[in-house]
């Protein structure tokens, strides 16, 4: 028997009648040995294979219960984070509305001293105003009095 013939897999599926041939002829291949089709060896086989598959899903079982256990607590850890960011961004909320509400207080303020200014030159520039018309009344004034005395000491 060459390495080939002896690393080849079996492609046939323990439990079936029809595979007991197959497989009997593959173990007189490999090994020389003669099996009948209901030879213990099968048994054995069957016997093997039944408690693989027992075992095989009491090893999915854990796994499963394994993995929920790991959801569960992957689910409690992203739970605790939302929980974590939502404090952070709240924090930085605050943080910026104070930022925002400090800078409009300043503008606020900004804006009130400038109307002030703007209201006090406005108020200086209507004193100017009134003086120079209250200046120009009393000149046009004076002048007429001055007329009028010129005139009447004429006549």
């Amino acid at each position: 028997m060459n390495r080939a013939q002896a690393e080849s897999p079996l492609k046939v599926v323990p439990g079936k009648r029809s595979d007991s041939h197959a497989l009997a002829a593959k173990i007189f291949e490999r090994h020389g040995i003669k099996l009948g089709e209901h030879d213990a060896s099968f048994a054995i086989v069957t016997l093997n294979e039944l408690v693989m598959r027992k075992l095989m899903a009491e090893l999915l079982d854990q796994v499963d219960q394994h993995n929920k256990t790991a959801l569960a607590a992957f689910q409690r850890t992203i739970q605790g984070l939302e929980g974590h960011a939502s404090n952070v961004v709240a924090r930085q909320v605050r943080d910026s509305a104070d930022g925002l509400k400090n800078a409009l207080r300043e503008e606020t303020a900004s804006a009130r001293l400038g109307a002030q200014r703007m209201a006090d030159d406005i108020r200086k520039t209507y004193r100017l105003a009134t003086l120079v018309r209250s200046c120009v009344v009393g000149a046009v004034l004076a002048i007429v009095i001055f007329a009028c005395g010129f005139w009447a000491g004429r006549l």
